[in-house]
């Protein structure tokens, strides 16, 4: 297609690993705080993903390796991947379990948080591959964006969330930067997000305190969705958004992999700094599926997708 090329479907899930990079030695931290480790310069300061990476991953192999959307290879994919040092959420933790022990996708995340499955933002920050593979078909997107949350957060505002930053992700992979907030505002069902991201225009000017109060820094899907949102749309480089979205403090490392993934299928990859890639590329061998494999899962998304 036009204007969408390989670079941007690379950009989006190298962008995702280098946010979450960039964000996992702070996260939790006040702004203070992140301003303090990072005052010597924005450099990855290990180089290591999180759980936000690994999903991120397992959610590309399996739209690769099955053409599309399958619960069941999802889930499997999910599980086999699985490194407990990479920080998972208990809720997270708990569902893989549930499904490793044989439970089917459909069912096993609807029994976290006394039945009424989490909202957190553990699906949103892995759906960027969602995003890139249904970009041309909003309404495939979000019912597939549904489907891929479901597996491990079934509450509504965790599935809406995450479809939410998928359609950014396709937004920005398409170069629709102008009309964003429009376009998803005229498909966001809830409540809480439609009430966030129509602040988001009035708010880029905000200082920080204010907009964390406005949109939020948390776990929370709908506390760190429209902040990675904002955080893209504020600046107008790769590099500027995500250190915003990491300065911010909180859920850091993913709120970071969000803006990452946004900024970088809207710039491409060579728009992302080397020196991180650099350092993405040290910590992460290929034993641990590094720059190099992420890099093969843009090239194989793009490939299958426009039949190359």
């Amino acid at each position: 297609m036009k204007g969408i090329s390989r670079s941007k479907f690379r950009g989006a899930l190298i962008g995702s690993a280098v946010g979450d990079a960039l964000g996992a030695p702070v996260e939790g931290c006040t702004m203070e705080e992140v301003s303090s480790v990072y005052e010597n310069g924005w450099e990855l300061k290990s180089g290591r993903y999180t759980d936000d990476t690994e999903m991120m991953i397992g959610v590309a192999e399996s739209l690769i390796e099955k053409g599309g959307f399958d619960g069941t290879d999802m889930a499997r994919k999910f599980i086999r991947n699985y490194h407990a040092w990479r920080h998972y959420g208990p809720g997270t933790r708990a569902v893989l379990k549930r499904l490793k022990a044989g439970e089917h996708w459909e069912e096993a995340s609807k029994r976290v948080f006394n039945g009424e499955g989490s909202y957190g933002n553990g699906a949103a920050m892995r759906i960027a591959p969602i995003g890139l593979f249904y970009h041309d078909d909003v309404d495939t997107l979000w019912d597939i964006a549904y489907k891929a949350s479901h597996i491990t957060h079934s509450h509504v505002l965790g599935k809406e969330g995450a479809a939410i930053q998928a359609y950014s992700v396709a937004l920005a992979l398409r170069g629709q930067r102008e009309g964003m907030l429009s376009y998803l505002g005229a498909r966001i069902k809830e409540g809480i997000y439609r009430a966030k991201i129509s602040k988001i225009e009035q708010l880029l000017d905000a200082d920080r305190k204010l907009l964390i109060e406005e949109l939020g820094n948390g776990e929370a899907a709908f506390n760190s969705v429209p902040t990675a949102i904002y955080s893209f749309l504020r600046f107008h480089t790769f590099s500027d958004s995500v250190i915003y979205a990491v300065s911010l403090g909180g859920d850091t490392d993913t709120i970071g992999a969000m803006t990452g993934a946004i900024s970088g299928a809207y710039y491409g990859e060579e728009a992302i700094p080397p020196e991180w890639l650099s350092a993405l590329a040290k910590a992460e061998d290929e034993g641990r599926k590094g720059l190099r494999y992420i890099e093969w899962l843009g090239d194989e998304l793009y490939r299958i997708k426009f039949k190359i």
